[in-house]
């Protein structure tokens, strides 16, 4: 017995099938999209309602380790007196150190430059800038990926929302060299932030934060070594003119951005 094609055959039901699987397909992705917005929020609001309490925790603790070689540069002392105080520590110091540089870019309201200075000021040259460059490269990449595990609800609460409004076009860069210039520039560290709203790979993110910021790091960390061989009244003019430097920077951070945003991030995209 033939049967007439009534629109429901192999073609017309095929055609029916797929828009029919399609909003399927569709609602489930919005669902899912949805539990994920849902979980990182949650996620979200625990995180931040614990980290500045980790973080107390953590800088007590780094200010307890590194309470003496500090008031030892404080008061003035030989660079003996200070070898001779970091020496009992052992390898808690540059621990402290890191996790110090670490805690600064995460949560913690503390410029970057004074930590790389105390860095050169303890450990030397060399040394006092490899841990400050690990610590920065280690708090970049923590952060940008801290934001991509939580989302936009935890960078809400860690960036202005008129820097993340500006910036976050600069999502969808992924080169290295793109990412090397955004992180030369003196806007702080959000960058880390907005970063794991992108796809860029973690250790591209990493690489770029060691060629843009890393020689600054070991030129800073120079200067705090450099300093311990001067009078004491030179090494607080130092740490007073880098306070000022990075006074300067906060006071006129809306020009310096502008400028920036105008001249340089525009050409990026």
């Amino acid at each position: 017995m033939l049967i007439p094609n009534s629109g429901y055959g192999a073609t017309g039901g095929g055609f029916g099938c797929e828009r029919v699987c399609a909003t399927i397909f569709s609602v489930e992705n919005q669902s899912v999209s949805e539990q994920k917005l849902q979980w990182q929020k949650r996620n979200s609001a625990i995180v931040s309602k614990w980290l500045p309490w980790v973080v107390i925790v953590l800088l007590a603790g780094v200010t307890a380790i590194l309470w003496q070689p500090i008031a030892v540069l404080l008061s003035g002392g030989s660079e003996a007196q200070l070898a001779a105080s970091i020496q009992p520590l052992g390898g808690w110091a540059p621990v402290a150190f890191f996790a110090l540089s670490i805690v600064q870019i995460i949560g913690a309201p503390i410029p970057g430059y004074p930590i790389q200075f105390l860095g050169g000021a303890l450990f030397g040259r060399m040394w006092g800038g490899v841990y400050g460059v690990l610590g920065v490269v280690a708090g970049g990449v923590l952060a940008a990926w801290l934001a991509r595990q939580l989302g936009r609800p935890f960078i809400e609460r860690h960036v202005e929302p008129d820097q993340l409004a500006k910036y976050e076009r600069l999502a969808k860069l992924e080169k290295v060299w793109m990412w090397v210039i955004i992180l030369l520039l003196p806007v702080g560290d959000f960058p880390y932030f907005v970063a794991g709203l992108s796809r860029v790979p973690l250790r591209t993110l990493a690489l770029a934060t060691l060629l843009s910021r890393g020689p600054f790091t070991f030129l800073v960390a120079w200067v705090g070594a450099s300093s311990i061989q001067a009078p004491p009244w030179v090494f607080i003019a130092l740490i007073v003119a880098v306070l000022a430097l990075v006074a300067l920077g906060y006071i006129f951070r809306m020009p310096l951005t502008d400028f920036f945003d105008r001249h340089i991030i525009h050409r990026l995209e």
